[in-house]
């Protein structure tokens, strides 16, 4: 029998047997798999199960194990106006030094700002307004979360920019000879 070529699909066969019947080593494997899983298929019930424990017992792992890393927040009792103390995180109490330096600082701009011209000592008072406004939210926001280290972060880049701008403000006209 010689082989027909085929140039177009219309010619292939419709129906081609398989040269073998197969189902008979398929359910012969279902059959075998069912009489071997009634051993095993009891713990295999419990492994979603096993496995949230294992993830419920690696997180509580991982808490307790940062907690006693992370470095515990010192608490300074400042006294309200109302009598009581209230107790703050250190980290929003500035240094005793940072706020005689700042101090300092905001006389020497204040005579620096009186010299300038109106509409430039205007940006400049905005801008330093915006920088203590900016100051004031953080350590609003961290007197609700004070172990917050993103907002610890944030007030002390902040701080160290207003003394940069306050900085600049005096050192400006300085550089006269």
């Amino acid at each position: 029998m010689s082989k027909k070529r085929v140039t177009r699909i219309d010619e292939l066969a419709q129906s081609l047997p398989p040269p073998r019947d197969l189902w008979p080593a398929i359910s012969a494997a279902i059959e075998a798999d069912k009489a071997a899983g009634t051993a095993v298929s009891a713990p295999r019930r419990w492994l979603p199960a096993v496995g949230m424990a294992a993830a419920v017992a690696l997180v509580s792992l991982g808490v307790f194990i940062g907690r006693n890393i992370t470095p515990p927040q010192i608490i300074a009792a400042i006294p309200a106006t109302g009598g009581s103390a209230d107790l703050i995180p250190a980290s929003t109490t500035r240094d005793a030094n940072y706020r005689k330096e700042r101090e300092v600082l905001l006389a020497e701009v204040d005579k620096r700002l009186a010299a300038m011209p109106e509409d430039e000592r205007a940006k400049v008072a905005a801008s330093l307004l915006t920088l203590r406004r900016a100051i004031s939210e953080i350590e609003a926001q961290l007197g609700h979360d004070p172990a917050n280290a993103l907002l610890q972060e944030l007030l002390v880049s902040s701080c160290q920019e207003e003394m940069r701008a306050l900085t600049a403000v005096r050192d400006s006209g300085r550089q006269e000879i």
